[in-house]
């Protein structure tokens, strides 16, 4: 049997035990925390895929497989969103009109993105070849220089340019477009200090 100290003591010993857990815990916590919100962006462990990226930032939907084909417009939708210039009253081009994407395809074609040999097909599926040039077109135009060319992009997702452009593909072509953006300063301050 137990005297009234060892009860004392034994009683004592699981608050303290109780104690070094919790601090354990919120310690823990805390570091997981401080960990995960002062991570370097640029660690393979923290870093979102392109997708998630692109479908995160909006310029690409969300909840799609990375293997699907993308269309010529949604591809369009998301290098418009990220060239980011938005404006009305332009002239829809053949092929775009009473589409959701019409002001996209006005958009592109009054910025330049889309040239006078593109074919508008917004329901089929965007070759590599066709993407490659959307995305190239959109840096060098709204850089108003040749900052990149057709092989440089093409060499962003290596495949024929035949090759029919997946949601990764798209989402790898968008975030390296962003990428050049920022590193050119063709965006506006507060977008390029997130």
């Amino acid at each position: 049997m137990y005297t009234a100290k060892q009860k004392q003591a034994s009683s004592q010993g699981k608050r303290t035990v109780k104690w070094v857990v919790l601090a354990l815990v919120i310690l823990c916590s805390f570091l997981v925390g401080f960990w995960s919100g002062n991570a370097d962006p640029a660690s393979p462990v923290m870093e979102r895929s392109d997708l998630e990226w692109a479908q995160e930032q909006g310029y690409l939907k969300a909840g799609i497989e990375s293997e699907k084909q993308i269309t010529q417009a949604e591809f369009l939708n998301g290098v418009m969103k990220r060239y980011g210039e938005w404006q009305t009253g332009l002239t829809v081009p053949k092929g775009a009109e009473n589409h959701w994407a019409a002001d996209v395809y006005a958009l592109a074609k009054g910025k330049g993105v889309i040239d006078c040999s593109c074919q508008i097909k917004p329901d089929e599926p965007i070759t590599t070849d066709e993407a490659v040039k959307f995305v190239m077109l959109a840096i060098n135009t709204k850089a108003n220089k040749q900052l990149t060319n057709f092989e440089e992009v093409q060499s962003w997702i290596k495949q024929d340019g035949e090759a029919l452009v997946t949601y990764q593909d798209a989402a790898t072509l968008i975030r390296k477009m962003d990428e050049l953006y920022r590193y050119h300063k063709l965006i506006p301050q507060e977008e390029n200090a997130s």
